[in-house]
C-alpha cells in the first residue's frame, strides 16, 4: 500500500535538500530552526540500561537529550520551543547560544508547542513553575485533548492555576488526505504552524505532527507515529510541499530490542521508512532526517551506519544543526 503512495507524494511535494547558506532561498528566510535534542523520551544514557550503548555513553560522559526543535526569529529575537523535554535546561541554553540571546531566565522562550503527553515531550513544563523559572503566562500551544489532560492533572494543573503557562488550543487536521483541515496558527508573528493528528499510543492525549512555514521553506516535525500506512494518503498529506522533514527514527530495524514485543511500542523502523521513501530521498537527498532515536538504536552512535543511511539519501539529525525557514 505504501509504495502506491509514492507517485502522488513525488508529484505533490516541492521538497528540496537542506538549503546551504549561499542558496537563494536563504535570502527570504527569517527563522532559524535548530535541533536541540534527537533521542527517544529517556535520552542517552537511559535510566536502568546497562547495555554497552549506555555504559559506554556513561564512561565517555556523553549525554543525549530527547527530541526537540527550537526556532529563532532573527528579526525580533523571539524564540519558539517545540516539545518541553526533561532536558529543557540544556536545550534552552543551546537555543539561546545559537540565537545569540541572553537574559531570558524567567521567560526563556516566547511560545511552546507540544505534540503529545508522553514523558519526553511535555514533562519539561514543570521547570516553568514557581519553584524554578516562574514563567508568567507562557503560551503553550496544544490540542484540546492535551489541554484537558494538563488542566485536570497535577502538577501541570498548578502551572495553569498559577498563571505560569497559558494553554492555547489548536484544532488539528486529519491525517487522512480527504479529512478535515486544521486551523493554521502563528505562535509568533510570521511563523505559521498546522497541527496534524497522527496515529500513536494515545493514553492521555492525542498525538500530532507539526508542519511549519517560514517565508523561505517548510518543515515537518513528526517524532512519534505508529506506522506510515495507517490512513489512506497519510504520507502524502504529511510530506506534500515540505522542504525538510524530521521523522520518527526510534528503531533502526527492531532487532536492537531482542525479547521485546514491538507491537506494544509500534514505530516505523528506519529501514522501513527508507524503503518506502527511497525514490523521494534520491530526488531530494538529505530532506528526510531521522530524529527521536531510541538509546539502543545503533544509528545514534555508529558512524558507519550513519554513513550508510546518508548514502541512501537520508540523514540522522545532528544536535545543533540549523534549517533556515
Amino acid at each position: 500500500m505504501m509504495r502506491r503512495l509514492l507517485p502522488f507524494l513525488l508529484l505533490s511535494s516541492c521538497a528540496s535538500q537542506p538549503v546551504a547558506p549561499t542558496d537563494r532561498a536563504d535570502d527570504r528566510s527569517r527563522f532559524d530552526a535548530y535541533v536541540l535534542g534527537r533521542t527517544q523520551d529517556g535520552g542517552l544514557p537511559h535510566v536502568g540500561c546497562e547495555k554497552p550503548c549506555c555504559t559506554d555513553a556513561r564512561s565517555r560522559g556523553q549525554v543525549e537529550t530527547p527530541a526537540c526543535i527550537g526556532i529563532h526569529d532573527r528579526e525580533t529575537d523571539q524564540l519558539v520551543l517545540i516539545e518541553a523535554t526533561p532536558g529543557i535546561d540544556t536545550q534552552l541554553r543551546l537555543l539561546h547560544a545559537k540565537a545569540g540571546v541572553s537574559g531570558r531566565s524567567r521567560q526563556p522562550v516566547d511560545a511552546v508547542l507540544l505534540t503529545h503527553a508522553h514523558i519526553g515531550h511535555y514533562t519539561g513544563l514543570m521547570y516553568l513553575g514557581h519553584e524554578v523559572a516562574d514563567s508568567q503566562l507562557m503560551p503553550v500551544h496544544v490540542t484540546p485533548s492535551m489541554a484537558a489532560f494538563l488542566r485536570s492533572n497535577g502538577p501541570w494543573s498548578q502551572l495553569v492555576e498559577q498563571d505560569n503557562i497559558e494553554l492555547i488550543e489548536c484544532t488539528p487536521a486529519s491525517v487522512d488526505a480527504s479529512g478535515a483541515p486544521g486551523v493554521v496558527f502563528e505562535p509568533i508573528e510570521g511563523l505559521q504552524v498546522e497541527a496534524i493528528n497522527v496515529p500513536h499510543r494515545d493514553e492521555f492525549s492525542d498525538t500530532v505532527a507539526f508542519r511549519i512555514w517560514g517565508p523561505a521553506r517548510t518543515m515537518l516535525f513528526v517524532p512519534d507515529v505508529d506506522r506510515w500506512d495507517a490512513h489512506p494518503g497519510m504520507l502524502s498529506r504529511l510530506l506534500s510541499g515540505v522542504d525538510v522533514a524530521y521523522v520518527d527514527g526510534t528503531f533502526y530495524d527492531g532487532s536492537e530490542l531482542p525479547g521485546r514485543d514491538l507491537s506494544e511500542i509500534p514505530h516505523p523502523a528506519m529501514v522501513t521508512t527508507m524503503d518506502v521513501l527511497a525514490e523521494h530521498a534520491q530526488m531530494h537527498p538529505g530532506s528526510i532526517r531521522f530524529i527521536h532515536l531510541n538509546h539502543t538504536n545503533p544509528a545514534l552512535t555508529d558512524p558507519a551506519l550513519q554513513q550508510a543511511v546518508q548514502e541512501r539519501g537520508f540523514s540522522v539529525a545532528e544536535v545543533g544543526e540549523r534549517q533556515r525557514l
